[in-house]
């Protein structure tokens, strides 16, 4: 067991994502936290929604992450992978190869573009069994993924480039048609869900470590009014918007301010520094994350600990920060410093101090 005093609150974790108040004590923010590390810290494996509620509650988070997404059927039979293999995410796939073709056959995600939301039947079920354990004090976060990651993997990524110049209604509507089915499906797990909802959380990298994937201007004609649609969903139940990407930033952060963006994670150390965000966009953002993916894996727990101290201590002075893995916890994060990671942001003492 983590020797931590879970206490979950996610009005204080919403003060600290809108900027209201700080708190000695920052609230914790991940996703994606690997099955193993999971079982580690609950003493089971995740089985039911049950187990899903209860391995966030004594991970000492303040919510329950539901993941709703529906996927390009497509991408992985193409490279014979399973369901899930990370190897899909490779720059060489001609699984869509031009707008006629495009157009020619029905895809595995339009049947839920169109309204018909069978694909996600049993996740949705899943969250009505979430809703039914949670306690009220957490609250759910809604997490999506991928118009673009996915488009540009279907296509390949040198393809993708080139057709974007050269064939931009094919990009246009393949990513429309992308959109229309994930957009479908988180407003249907947050018309379930309600109030219960957090947050609504989406995921999709833009960036390298050095810089954009594609133009500002890109991005601006083809993926920020989707994101911007997730924030809409999540405002109708007053839940505000996160979004994850990797890699420097620094050009799409006025967009990030404009399109409703109110947390942005994982802020690789080696892509952004939070400080400068902070300098620069002052009052605009929370930023979540930060916490070494590489001292994760490598690092020794007195190492990490020392990592999180720095983090809160900086970052965290006048608020405006939730510390967490700076990508996802994979299994190759150590238990021992995921436990770490954990105890040391709860050895923190209860109590607001002053916002900056």
């Amino acid at each position: 067991m983590l020797d931590i005093t879970p206490k979950p609150d996610f009005q204080r974790f919403l003060d600290v994502l809108m900027l209201r108040k700080a708190y000695r004590r920052p609230p914790l923010f991940d996703f994606h936290v690997d099955h193993r590390h999971k079982a580690d810290i609950l003493g089971r494996e995740v089985k039911t929604p049950a187990d899903d509620v209860e391995f966030w509650r004594v991970a000492g988070y303040d919510y329950v992450q539901f993941t709703i997404h529906v996927a390009a059927r497509e991408l992985a039979e193409s490279k014979g992978m399973a369901k899930g293999d990370a190897s899909t995410h490779g720059s060489d796939n001609d699984v869509i190869t031009s707008l006629e073709q495009f157009r020619s056959r029905e895809w595995s995600w339009q049947a839920a573009a169109e309204g018909d939301l069978a694909c996600c039947e049993e996740r949705l079920e899943w969250l009505g069994e979430l809703l039914k354990v949670a306690p009220p004090e957490m609250k759910i976060i809604v997490h999506n993924a991928d118009i673009f990651t996915l488009a540009w993997e279907m296509i390949g990524f040198t393809s993708f480039c080139m057709k974007s110049y050269e064939e931009p209604e094919l990009i246009r509507e393949v990513m429309d048609s992308l959109a229309a089915a994930q957009l479908n499906v988180t407003r249907e797990a947050v018309k379930i869900a309600g109030e219960a909802t957090g947050c609504v959380f989406y995921s999709d990298d833009i960036a390298y470590t050095e810089g954009l994937m594609m133009s500002p201007d890109f991005f601006r004609d083809y993926l920020f009014d989707h994101i911007a649609a997730f924030g809409k969903i999540g405002q109708a139940v007053g839940a505000p918007l996160i979004y994850h990407t990797d890699g420097r930033l620094y050009e799409a952060f006025d967009d990030f301010a404009r399109i409703g963006v109110r947390g942005v994670q994982p802020l690789e150390p080696k892509s952004m520094d939070p400080l400068e965000i902070k300098r620069r966009w002052p009052g605009k953002f929370c930023l979540m994350g930060n916490i070494d993916l590489d001292t994760m894996g490598r690092g020794t727990p007195d190492e990490v600990e020392a990592h999180v101290r720095d983090r809160v201590e900086t970052v965290g002075a006048g608020g405006g920060f939730m510390p967490g893995v700076s990508n996802t916890v994979p299994y190759y994060v150590k238990i021992e410093n995921y436990r770490r990671m954990i105890e040391t942001v709860h050895s923190y003492p209860d109590g607001e101090i002053d916002v900056a």
